[in-house]
């Protein structure tokens, strides 16, 4: 019998962990392939970017490993925690968001016509040796709160039937609502969207939702057309003319160019023209586009399907899941890495208009990258008890 108890062990698919810690190396390879002009315009060395990136993959796989030895089952407080803090965040660049940008706030400074980030040690303070100023996203991690607390308050109210549709209506409606003051309008879809999923996997009635459907379009609606910088990016979805440097319209017609270049098989590892501060954001929002030059429509395809592989591996661990919350996180997870990705990757081939959501794994971003190895531990952990 303890034979086959260590048979039973040995035998634990990895593919799950072998899949994810193939994405960082590739992600870490494209970072320092496509950061090198960059990163020495700006710094006066080659690899600053991706020594940085490195740093954040490294805290990310320790929060990785410390979710997936921590029980799923017990994450009831974990989210609790997660929430409150969260929303006390989103508060501050909510209230930083409404003021005039010219307004001057050292923790939430107003970058691009928005208070996205947080700064922990904002001049005059200190700062961290080679990190310098350390700082992180709320909305990122507000993609695994609304996993986490939803999930954990679904699942207990399930029985009951009570509140159900109240529940999701507060927590998706009040995260997204915060976000979407700073503004960001990518970001708060991306959190309201996960919230319906993981309403409609519950098993949750649907009726509330369908009634909901038209109001929650109109008010997007609403948000695009009364703000020039989205209906900018609208615009350029369909026309493009605009391609003047800082234009929406010129961020996606060299993120054409890049894929056009690289044709079927690619041009070669480290012989893009693009990142020669052509195409803008190359290591975080358009590295789809540099793979694509570097490795063609061969290279891309092999992206996608891997990436298909762990988004189906993600579902299949929620379909085996033990119980609601299981499944519930499970299908969460799996649910936001896969939009994501599909959302990046659409916005880089002109699909859908210009966002700024990077792809998870890959894209240059400490708050993705160790907000999104939170959720794929907590993943690795329902798959090792299912």
């Amino acid at each position: 019998m303890k034979k086959n108890r260590i048979l039973i062990k040995k035998s634990k698919d990895r593919s799950l962990l072998y899949v994810i810690f193939g994405f960082l190396a590739f992600g870490l390879l494209m970072i320092a392939n496509s950061t090198v002009i960059t990163s020495n315009t700006l710094y006066g060395e080659p690899y600053r970017f991706v020594l940085l990136q490195l740093g954040w993959v490294i805290v990310g796989s320790a929060c990785f490993f410390a979710f997936y030895k921590y029980d799923y089952r017990k994450i009831s407080k974990v989210a609790y925690v997660f929430f409150v803090v969260n929303v006390l965040f989103l508060i501050l660049l909510a209230v930083a968001g409404v003021l005039p940008c010219s307004q001057k706030f050292p923790f939430a400074p107003c970058v691009n016509g928005a208070n996205r980030w947080f700064y922990l040690n904002p001049p005059p303070l200190p700062s961290i040796p080679f990190l310098g100023v350390l700082g992180f996203q709320p909305g990122e991690l507000a993609k695994l709160t609304i996993i986490l607390y939803l999930a954990v308050q679904l699942s207990k109210n399930f029985e009951t039937k009570k509140d159900l549709f109240l529940v999701f209506v507060i927590i998706s409606g009040l995260l997204s609502g915060l976000i979407l003051l700073q503004p960001n309008m990518s970001t708060a879809i991306m959190v309201f969207s996960l919230g319906v999923v993981i309403y409609f996997v519950s098993g949750a009635p649907l009726k509330p939702i369908l009634i909901m459907v038209p109001i929650v379009f109109i008010v997007a609606a609403a948000f695009i057309f009364t703000s020039s910088y989205r209906r900018d990016r609208l615009i350029a979805l369909f026309s493009g003319d605009n391609t003047s440097e800082r234009s929406a319209g010129y961020h996606v017609k060299q993120a054409l160019v890049a894929l056009g270049s690289g044709g079927f098989t690619g041009v070669g590892l480290g012989q893009s023209k693009q990142k020669y501060q052509y195409l803008p954001e190359v290591a975080s929002d358009s590295i789809f586009a540099i793979i694509g030059e570097e490795f063609g429509f061969v290279g891309t395809t092999i992206l996608v399907l891997v990436y298909l592989y762990l988004i189906c591996k993600g579902f299949s661990i929620a379909k085996k899941a033990p119980d609601l919350l299981g499944k519930l996180l499970a299908t969460g997870v799996s649910s936001w890495l896969g939009i994501q990705f599909l959302v990046n990757v659409a916005a880089m081939t002109k699909i859908i208009p210009l966002t700024g959501v990077p792809m998870p794994l890959i894209s240059y971003g400490g708050s993705s990258m160790v907000f999104s190895l939170m959720g794929l531990g907590i993943l690795a952990n329902i798959g090792e008890n299912s």
